[in-house]
């Protein structure tokens, strides 16, 4: 890592985190498309096409919340190590924070849209 040139390491994480905006992006799409094919298919997606769904779309935003920790992680250490070399560049925790946030309510709304009348079927 100390191989790196700075620049490099800078564009590096600015790259990064790049990333972890168009995997949010990717997560908004598919608990808008969860919520959507609820909604239009109404009372003919049946129990198990639901519970499929629903687990599809746990197993996907797990996916992406444990992509996003080790990004994080990762991108921490980047930040110590340009902190060290005189850069000044900060993680914006907020953003992060937020962005967790929305994460976790979406998740639980979508599931909870998808699931609403899985108990009455």
């Amino acid at each position: 890592m100390d191989q790196i040139p700075t620049p490099d390491l800078l564009n590096l994480l600015l790259a990064q985190r790049a990333s972890i905006d168009l995997q949010f992006q990717f997560w908004l799409t598919i608990t808008f498309a969860v919520i959507v094919a609820g909604f239009v298919a109404g009372e003919r997606l049946g129990k198990g096409l639901r519970l499929l769904a629903a687990v599809l779309y746990v197993l996907a935003t797990v996916h992406l919340g444990v992509r996003w920790m080790y990004d994080g992680a990762v991108g921490e250490r980047w930040v110590a190590l340009l902190v060290s070399r005189g850069v000044d560049i900060g993680i914006p925790w907020t953003a992060a924070y937020l962005r967790m946030a929305v994460m976790l309510l979406g998740t639980v709304s979508a599931l909870i849209f998808l699931l609403r009348d899985f108990r009455r079927r």
